[in-house]
């Protein structure tokens, strides 16, 4: 009785959550063309990405992901307390469409999407049950497209779901995976851990080195495409790039332009960095140039 009683209250709390979406995309929406929903591009400091569209007065819950064609911008929100969902906007015939509910999240919820750099395939995190049971807990899932549509989600395997990990996610353009976690290996509290990716599956996850985790918390974490250069969240953003050798080299902080951000993502056209911000109601999309990444790079 009381896990039927759980199951009828979150289904209220999904169906409050997608009314109150729908109601406030209500009324007329501006004619946004041009990339980036018609942005005017930030230079070295930090902007508001997409104020009232993007950033509105609901709770975002990650940076957004854009398609490697710069035609689909996808992120997640929610009002407080509620579920988020994952929406996305598509620039056709050059202008851009109202945000939508994902379908793979119209009825479940859905967090922190992460295009595969060839946009065939999508992560995202979610609480939703697992096939056939009922406890709810946070696991990253994947969705596949296919003739232009997504799919029936599906969770990754217990390799990686089977222990703690949180937020956000990246990976690479051959599918290893970049996440955070407290699980069995942790050096501190959180680290970053990677799981490199098999034909079907993933090897087991190991914390990255010293050079990026420490004692700290470390997270939510954003590897380049080519796998160059890891961000990653630490009391602001931080930044290691991989040496000659192949190793990470020490990470450095980004700068006093990224105190107190989470969520690091890189554009497809590495023109800006994406991140997030958190207040007391809501949190906001920033972005900003990406000058700084090459200006940290080593010299050697």
């Amino acid at each position: 009785m009381h896990r039927l009683f759980r199951e009828l209250v979150l289904s209220l709390l999904f169906l409050i959550a997608a009314t109150t979406i729908a109601s406030s995309q209500q009324g007329d929406f501006p004619l946004l063309k041009g990339p980036y929903l018609g942005q005017r591009a930030p230079g070295t400091t930090p902007e508001i990405f997409a104020p009232g569209i993007v950033s509105t007065d609901m709770v975002n819950h990650s940076t957004i992901s854009v398609s490697p064609d710069g035609l689909e911008i996808y992120w997640a929100m929610a009002p407080l307390d509620m579920p988020s969902r994952i929406y996305v906007t598509k620039m056709t015939k050059g202008i851009w469409s109202r945000p939508e509910i994902v379908s793979f999240t119209q009825s479940e919820d859905g967090d922190c999407p992460v295009l595969l750099p060839a946009g065939e395939r999508m992560y995202f995190n979610s609480h939703r049950p697992l096939p056939g049971q009922r406890s709810r807990r946070e696991r990253i899932w994947c969705v596949e497209r296919m003739s232009g549509c997504w799919g029936v989600p599906f969770p990754l395997g217990p390799e990686i779901n089977g222990e703690h990990l949180h937020w956000q996610i990246s990976v690479d353009a051959v599918g290893n995976l970049f996440f955070g976690s407290e699980r069995n290996g942790s050096k501190g509290r959180d680290d970053v851990f990677l799981a490199e990716r098999l034909k079907d599956s993933y090897r087991r996850p190991i914390s990255l080195r010293p050079e990026i985790n420490t004692e700290a918390h470390e997270g939510v974490p954003f590897v380049a495409p080519d796998g160059q250069y890891l961000i990653f969240g630490r009391d602001g953003l931080w930044i290691s790039f991989k040496g000659k050798n192949g190793r990470w080299l020490q990470a450095k902080s980004m700068g006093d332009a990224f105190d107190g951000a989470i969520c690091p993502y890189v554009s497809p056209d590495q023109k800006f960095i994406f991140f997030l911000t958190t207040g007391m109601e809501h949190n906001d999309v920033m972005w900003i140039s990406s000058d700084c990444i090459e200006s940290l790079k080593p010299n050697d």
